[in-house]
């Protein structure tokens, strides 16, 4: 009861967060899995997955659309190379032939939100209000 109460306090943070910013709070879900000792970080890094699946940002695309503010050519573009990219990514990560050990694959996944960090404060330091 106690691991379902903090995953679902969890998933009501990372919705907030997604709602918020845009930004698809997977990361942070896995992270904090990850720091709470629940479950095995690749065995998390599927259930993160299993919850790209669903349309997680739906109720906030509601809102976006009717605002008429979604770019449908761009957000289609991106949905087909990103299940691309997600098939092909895969590999390197699951099943017998794995190239990426959890190790590797933290130090890229930290590496990735470092970088996103630094063009972030970037981009706010420099944003026009």
């Amino acid at each position: 009861m106690n691991q379902f109460l903090v995953e679902s306090i969890l998933g009501l943070l990372c919705g907030l967060f997604l709602g918020t910013t845009g930004i698809a709070p997977t990361g942070i879900a896995l992270a904090a899995l990850d720091l709470l000792k629940i479950g095995d970080y690749k065995s998390n890094l599927g259930a993160i997955l299993f919850l790209n699946l669903f349309p997680i940002s739906l109720g906030s695309v509601y809102d976006f659309y009717k605002s008429k503010q979604i770019n449908f050519s761009l957000g289609t573009i991106l949905l087909l190379t990103i299940m691309l990219g997600s098939f092909i990514g895969s590999k390197f990560v699951a099943g017998d032939k794995a190239i990426l050990s959890t190790k590797m694959i933290k130090y890229i996944t930290s590496f990735t939100g470092f970088l996103l960090g630094i063009v972030f404060l970037y981009s706010a330091y420099y944003e026009k209000n």
